[in-house]
């Protein structure tokens, strides 16, 4: 039976549930699986994609959903249920069980990361700065809520590199290291890929399985890949609720419940 072990691991963990880290097993899509190409395709800008994209979810402003967990490591693997509230600007709230009990209970705000460990009885706290620093992933609130629904989308800021195959574009940055596949007709990002100076691949983010959720089309299934930690986690939603109302991160610890600070935090 999979436990939290560390307290290192247990923040790779919540991290990677968060979609911070965030993958199934399809990538782009395969030839036949999906008529009804646009008629402009493969002739699509960048701006235009990004415009594309954003237009079908720039309104949402949170969600509640219940998924299945499986994360893969060197420490330790692993699957449990994941309870998850978000607020797209504000706080990411996650709680995590296995068997009905509770083992870790997260929490990321605009400025902070805290993770409530109750097998260990220990509470890790520290900047969202520290956060990403410690584990070199993006962890801001926004961040999270696009890996999270599988609605991350090209920067408009960056002069792409636009190609196409017979059904998908691919968006590749000036540098060469940074690629995004986007399925034209759902218009969504189906994957991203950054890799290193070399050309050898750190991350990989896949979406997955998607279905149409009050006029959205949202991944069922996000994946991630970290190749470097030879990390991999692998949500999978049972249920989703977008822009519920009454969204709660309650965040209850013990008194006296001791407290581990992350590198350069300090009490």
């Amino acid at each position: 039976m999979a436990r939290f072990h560390s307290s290192r691991h247990l923040l790779l963990a919540a991290v990677l549930v968060a979609g911070l880290f965030i993958a199934g097993c399809s990538g782009p899509r395969s030839a036949g699986t999906a008529p009804g190409l646009p008629e402009a395709f493969p002739e699509h800008s960048a701006g235009q994609i990004h415009k594309l994209i954003e237009g079908q979810s720039d309104t949402l402003s949170g969600f509640r959903a219940r998924a299945r967990m499986t994360v893969r490591s060197p420490r330790q693997s692993g699957s449990f249920n994941a309870e998850v509230r978000q607020s797209r600007q504000d706080s990411l709230w996650m709680r995590m069980s296995r068997f009905g009990f509770e083992g870790a209970r997260v929490l990321i705000t605009r400025d902070s990361f805290f993770v409530h460990n109750r097998l260990e009885n220990q509470v890790m706290v520290g900047t969202v700065d520290e956060a990403q620093s410690l584990l070199a992933a993006p962890v801001t609130a926004e961040e999270a809520f696009t890996n999270m629904l599988g609605l991350l989308s090209p920067s408009p800021d960056v002069n792409w590199k636009v190609g196409a195959d017979s059904l998908n574009y691919f968006l590749t940055s000036p540098s060469g290291r940074e690629t995004y596949t986007v399925d034209p007709i759902r218009w969504r990002v189906v994957r991203y890929a950054r890799t290193a100076d070399d050309g050898d691949l750190l991350e990989e983010r896949l979406f997955t399985d998607f279905k149409m959720i009050d006029g959205v089309s949202i991944p069922q299934r996000v994946i991630f890949r970290n190749r470097p930690e030879e990390a991999m986690a692998m949500l999978t939603y049972e249920s989703l609720d977008l822009d519920p109302e009454n969204l709660s991160f309650d965040f209850d610890v013990p008194s006296g419940t001791p407290r581990v600070f992350l590198p350069a935090s300090s009490p």
